[in-house]
């Protein structure tokens, strides 16, 4: 779970599970106010995590499996990302380009 850099607040799941969909880029902690970054290796890990299941349905298609199975499959792995994002994100007190 994600940690603040200023006070050392770890965030709990849902409050960063939330702070995820706001699409701001900077998140106010909730315990000392001050703004938060999320990391340039996090945004890129995320970024990949949740690629991932995109990935799973190309051997599927390929190799002719039914299309819903594929469909559940990739509904299950899509709920699985979204679950493990809050695990993922780390903090920075400054924004960092991707690049």
């Amino acid at each position: 779970m994600p940690t603040c850099q200023n006070c050392g607040y770890k965030w709990r799941w849902r409050e960063t599970f939330v702070k995820i969909f706001t699409f701001k880029s900077r998140l106010k902690c909730s315990s000392c106010e001050g703004f938060q970054y999320v990391s340039k290796k996090s945004k890129n890990r995320l970024s990949l995590f949740v690629f991932t299941p995109f990935l799973i349905w190309l051997p599927l298609v390929s190799f002719g499996v039914p299309k819903g199975f594929i469909l559940v499959s990739e509904l299950v792995s899509y709920v699985l990302v979204f679950v493990w994002m809050p695990f993922l994100y780390k903090l920075s007190n400054k924004e960092e380009p991707i690049w």
